[in-house]
């Protein structure tokens, strides 16, 4: 397993999930996410969810910051080839269609993998 780190962000006025319902929002993203690393990897575990929301600006609108830790078996990725930017770019574009979802119009800042520390301890 590796571990996967996904930065995104969005802003807008009207987002699909409530700022004021940060937990949900969360709870949402990484139901989501998670079924989309599924399907790209066969095995994924989503371990943290950050959503978070600037205050309004004078003209309504808001920054929403989503940040996303997982652990994926690589070996098992579905898609051909398997290489770390193919996967990276996979993950930026299905990962970047659900998002758009909830929070609108999506800029997918970052997809980092990084070994796990069993594989570092090797």
């Amino acid at each position: 397993m590796r571990f996967l780190r996904i930065q995104a962000h969005s802003y807008g006025r009207n987002f699909e999930v409530s700022p004021e319902e940060k937990v949900n929002a969360e709870l949402m993203v990484e139901d989501a996410v998670g079924l989309v690393l599924l399907d790209l990897f066969g095995e994924a575990m989503v371990d943290e969810v950050d959503v978070r929301f600037s205050a309004c600006s004078p003209m309504d609108q808001r920054d929403c910051f989503i940040q996303i830790q997982a652990q994926c078996s690589f070996q098992s990725f579905t898609l051909f080839p398997r290489t770390q930017e193919n996967i990276e770019l996979s993950v930026k574009e299905k990962c970047g269609m659900m998002l758009k979802e909830f929070f609108g119009p999506v800029t997918m800042d970052s997809v980092v993998i990084a070994p796990s520390l069993m594989e570092l301890s090797i």
